[in-house]
Formats: structure tokens, C-alpha cells, sequence
């Protein structure tokens, strides 16, 4: 509440530079959109590295809520991508909540469905627990993943949904599984940020492994 207060009286400093005029200047979310090809395909309003990982990181882990306003933006340019659709955030678990003082993609979410004039739908649950995913190889994400959501049914209304960082793409596939099987049309998500990931060394007798391929459709 300190925090919140604070943020409505005190000025803050730019995340990225330093500079005196907001939480996440002008300057600093000139970023390029971003797209993967999957199941879903995948928007991202720019790479997470530099500026986006500091104010990400600052808003879920330190409580820089003055950042929600920029970064939902900045998510609402990647939900562009997709018109016509409801905007389905990735369930948070209760842990998580509490950690950090409500559900921090919803939030977003919330944001980017005003900027982008379209609505929020919450179908999506977690039905069992699923480890932090830090550390966790592609394989290990999608097995961790595997059957972890549930959806309520839908007759065919068109989803995307939404995130804050993607990294290989298993939370997003893992979602998309549940809306569809409960009749929801996914056709595609949305991210703030995504993970560059290198190509992994292949394991004992399996095929190479990598994230997903980002390409810039400006390039």
C-alpha cells in the first residue's frame, strides 16, 4: 500500500536510463515487434534483454507498480496483431499472487485490452503445481507444463493469449491445449518480451533442442 501511495505523489526515474520523466521513458520503448512461428505463433513487443528485462524484472519482483501502465502498452502492441480477439492471460499461481501482491499478468492484460479496445476473459486455471521454471531446458519446461491448465468451455469465441516473457514457448502451448479442448478458437499470443534462446546440443540420442525463432517483420 506504502509502495502504491509512494508511486501516485513521488516522481520515479526511468528504469532504463535514468531519466526524470517516468517509470519507463519515451526513449527507452522504442522497440521492435517481434514474431515466431508455432502453435500458437507468438507476438512480442521487443527482446527481453536490456531496458524491458530491468523494468520487467522491477515490476514482478520489486513492486514497481508504476510500471504497469507502460509495460501493459507495450503489450497491448503485440495484441494489435491479432484484432477481433479476447485477451486470455496465462493463470498466475496462488503462491506467485501472493508473492507479488496480486496476479501480475492480469494486470497487464487489463491494460492492453483498453488500449487495444477489446475485452479480458479468465477461462484459463492451474490444476496442479508446477515448478519455477528458471534453470528448466525446453524439454523440462513442456514436461512440467504438460496437463497443468484447464479451461472453462467456450462456443468458438476467438482468443489471445497473453504473457509477460516468452522463453521456449511451453506456458503458451500448454494454455492454447486447454482453451482449445474447451472450444475456444486460440489464434495466437502475445507477449511484452521474448527470450532469445541459442540452439541447445542435442541430449543421448534426441533431436536437437531450441526455443522459439524470433524474426522481426520490419527486418
Amino acid at each position: 500500500m506504502l509502495s502504491t501511495l509512494a508511486d501516485l505523489v513521488l516522481p520515479r526515474t526511468c528504469v532504463g536510463c535514468g531519466a526524470s520523466d517516468g517509470p519507463l521513458c519515451v526513449r527507452c520503448v522504442g522497440l521492435e515487434l517481434l514474431r515466431a512461428d508455432g502453435d500458437p505463433p507468438v507476438a512480442a513487443a521487443g527482446a527481453y534483454d536490456a531496458t524491458l528485462r530491468k523494468a520487467l524484472l522491477a515490476y514482478k519482483e520489486r513492486d514497481r507498480r508504476d510500471l504497469a501502465r507502460a509495460l501493459g502498452g507495450q503489450l497491448a502492441r503485440a495484441v494489435r496483431v491479432y484484432p477481433a480477439c479476447v485477451l486470455v492471460p496465462v493463470p498466475s499461481s496462488a503462491a506467485a499472487r501472493r508473492l507479488r501482491g496480486g496476479d501480475h499478468i492480469l494486470r497487464l492484460a487489463r491494460i492492453a485490452a483498453r488500449d487495444a479496445r477489446t475485452s479480458v476473459a479468465t477461462p484459463l486455471c492451474l490444476v496442479r503445481r508446477v515448478r519455477d521454471s528458471a534453470g528448466l531446458d525446453p524439454a523440462a519446461r513442456a514436461a512440467n507444463l504438460a496437463g497443468a491448465m484447464v479451461a472453462r468451455r467456450s462456443a468458438g469465441t476467438p482468443a489471445v493469449i497473453v504473457d509477460d516473457i516468452a522463453t521456449t514457448g511451453s506456458t503458451l502451448r500448454e494454455a492454447a491445449r486447454a482453451l482449445r479442448e474447451a472450444g475456444w478458437e486460440v489464434r495466437g499470443a502475445a507477449v511484452v518480451a521474448a527470450t532469445r534462446r541459442r540452439s541447445m546440443p542435442a541430449s543421448a540420442g534426441g533431436p536437437p533442442r531450441s526455443g522459439l525463432a524470433w524474426e522481426s517483420p520490419e527486418a
